[in-house]
């Protein structure tokens, strides 16, 4: 009996608790009903899987967080990705996750891609998301969106790879909710804590989703270790939009 209780009061000295806060995209059919589950995955392993469900709760909502805390019994190490399952059909769009280690700073999982999760094979989608942290660096990019007609937009969903001579990385939607973004002869400024430091910027290059014309003059970007702004001009006056009528989908500019 003594064995057993000391067994675990030794297990539960490994157990940390993770804060997940969970940004449900803000479009149209990012919301879902299904059953959700996530695992933690640090250097050492990875946790089962929680099922993310608050009671009287309605989780998952369009433009929503949701906050959860997770118990991982098992020394998994430090923190380096999460992974989201379902079994369901719903398919659902989560745009970022931030995680707090108990007693540690926030780690940031942005989901790069746009994946859906879903087991419906009809919805171009994952059952298993799995989604990882590129590092500690802070990010500011900002755009100016041209004063041409119809240059402003409110449906682009755009995503940006930066380049540098380091390596790249890669944001989440440049998207500030409660605001609207990328009104004509607007700057708009968005912030990516979490991510890679690439060294001087060499290129950029942004994706878009949404079927919306979009025009921008440029984009400035600068980071923590270098103030000095990184300037990038639409010297070739691209439009951008997933609607090939209208647009590019993307534009990588050096």
């Amino acid at each position: 009996m003594l064995l057993l209780l000391f067994s675990s009061l030794v297990l539960a000295s490994h157990a940390e608790l993770y804060t997940l806060e969970v940004y449900t995209a803000n479009r149209d059919w990012a919301d879902t009903d299904s059953t959700i589950f996530v695992s933690i995955v640090g250097s050492k392993g990875e946790s089962s899987g929680h099922k993310l469900d608050k009671a009287w709760h309605n989780d998952f909502q369009k433009g929503k967080v949701d906050t959860y805390s997770i118990h991982v019994e098992d020394n998994i190490g430090n923190l380096k990705c999460i992974r989201f399952t379902t079994a369901d059909f719903d398919a659902w769009l989560v745009e970022k996750v931030i995680v707090t280690p108990e007693g540690d700073r926030d780690y940031y999982f942005y989901n790069v891609d746009g994946t859906l999760l879903s087991s419906d094979p009809a919805d171009n989608a994952e059952s298993s998301l799995k989604l990882c942290s590129q590092g500690t660096e802070t990010y500011y990019i900002t755009t100016k969106t041209s004063t041409e007609n119809n240059a402003w937009t409110d449906n682009i969903w755009a995503k940006m790879t930066i380049t540098g001579a380091k390596g790249t990385t890669q944001t989440g939607y440049l998207d500030n909710r409660g605001s609207n973004d990328f009104m004509k002869g607007e700057d708009d400024t968005f912030t990516f804590p979490g991510m890679k430091f690439v060294g001087k910027i060499k290129c950029i290059e942004l994706e878009v989703e949404g079927n919306d014309m979009w025009k921008f003059d440029y984009i400035e970007i600068h980071c923590d270790r270098y103030r000095s702004p990184f300037y990038f001009q639409n010297d070739k006056n691209i439009w951008l939009s997933s609607n090939i009528q209208e647009g590019e989908n993307s534009i990588k500019i050096c």
